[in-house]
């Protein structure tokens, strides 16, 4: 095919573009917002990587912070989510 027979393609309107140009826009800020979480979450280990003392109702013991702040976390996160899926059960619209 010579260059005159190839067909052009469409030109690309300013509404495609828009949309291009904020889609390339959501990914940089999608990747700026997870580095800035690494960093935080190493920042968290670091400032809170001491022993603390935790007492319980039939004892204590020894343990370090960021453990007991990723434990706890991920016990409310999974609590949400049970309590959550419990709600909506419940308040569905019979079928």
């Amino acid at each position: 095919m010579t260059e005159a027979e190839r067909p052009t393609p469409p030109e690309e309107t300013r509404f495609r573009r828009g949309v291009r140009y904020t889609h390339r826009t959501g990914l940089y800020v999608a990747v700026a917002v997870a580095i800035a979480t690494v960093v935080f979450l190493i920042l968290l280990v670091v400032q809170n990587s001491r022993h603390v003392k935790v007492d319980y109702v039939f004892g204590t013991s020894h343990t370090r912070l960021i453990w007991l702040i990723v434990v706890t976390g991920f016990l409310g996160w999974v609590l949400g989510l049970a309590t959550s899926y419990l709600v909506r059960r419940r308040t569905r619209r019979p079928r």
